[in-house]
């Protein structure tokens, strides 16, 4: 993902990794973030993700290099 991400920001997922459930292309929308781990260990972006196939309450947590913008 090269651009930073804001809320509001539809996305799909990367073929670089995908949470259980979810495929390379599914598209959501971005609900909060960027936000970035605490504690020891590597300190990567990660949003959180109303995805479309999902109930609209629930959000999904990517990080950020399993996103990139839909512009289609």
């Amino acid at each position: 993902m090269s651009l930073e991400l804001k809320p509001g920001d539809r996305v799909r997922l990367t073929t670089r990794g995908c949470a259980s459930g979810y495929s390379p292309g599914d598209k959501g929308t971005v609900t909060d973030g960027p936000k970035h781990h605490s504690g020891p260990g590597p300190n990567h972006p990660y949003y959180l993700v109303a995805m479309d196939k999902d109930d609209a309450q629930r959000k999904t947590v990517f990080n950020a290099d399993d996103l990139e913008a839909d512009t289609e």
